[in-house]
């Protein structure tokens, strides 16, 4: 077998990545949809299957994605391994309980509950690129993130109730991109991001609202500085 020919492509391949993802800064951002994940609704038939003062009929995530968008800020050290900040605002997703009815021992009436989950992530990531020309490259990003889950409740049948809370901690998150340099100092980037564990799972208490897995997907523009 000659291998000529592959040693020869190999080399080319090393060539090029070796060349395309020059080291700077860059800064950018852009807009996308989010979708959240996660099995809220078996979160609250578990929760509601324990209680000794509700029993709920039944409840649906009415509205699970939402428009999405993201700032980031990064460097390249020039061997294909790289830093990136980054904030994503993702979005504002509903729930809908469906009629809770108190047991006979607590004579409450009847309700129907709608939630609302808005989440935000802040964090840095490690990332690796993989050229394929000087003008298009792939990335791999892992990284931790403070994630904030906003939620607010109100009762949409006659008997008024409203209520409010939010969350945050530190979760994983993980990404994929596909990055065309378009000019010397302008990038186009398609990103897949996604955040582990956002909020605490729902239980019958102020701040176990939820917990999701969400998922964004955002079209990017990142200007570099230097080279």
């Amino acid at each position: 077998m000659n291998m000529k020919p592959m040693i020869l492509m190999l080399a080319l391949a090393a060539s090029s990545s070796a060349f395309a993802a020059e080291p700077g800064f860059y800064l950018g951002g852009g807009f996308g949809q989010s979708k959240y994940s996660g099995g809220l609704v078996g979160q609250i038939e578990e929760a509601y299957a324990a209680s000794n003062t509700y029993t709920l009929t039944s409840a649906e995530l009415v509205d699970d994605s939402d428009d999405a968008w993201k700032l980031m800020a990064g460097y390249r050290f020039g061997n294909g391994f790289g830093l990136e900040a980054s904030w994503a605002d993702l979005g504002q997703v509903a729930s809908l309980y469906h009629t809770l009815r108190a047991s006979p021992l607590y004579p409450l009436p009847d309700y129907l509950m709608d939630g609302r989950y808005q989440a935000q992530a802040y964090g840095i990531s490690a990332f690796y690129e993989w050229e394929f020309s000087p003008k298009v490259s792939a990335m791999l990003r892992a990284g931790a993130f403070n994630a904030s889950l906003d939620y607010s409740e109100e009762s949409l049948s006659t008997y008024s109730y409203e209520f409010a809370n939010d969350s945050d901690g530190t979760v994983p998150g993980f990404g994929l991109g596909l990055n065309w340099r378009i000019t010397q100092a302008l990038d186009l980037r398609l990103d897949y991001d996604r955040y582990q564990g956002v909020g605490k799972r729902f239980g019958l208490q102020a701040d176990t609202n939820g917990r999701f897995d969400i998922g964004m997907y955002s079209l990017n523009l990142a200007f570099r500085f230097g080279k």
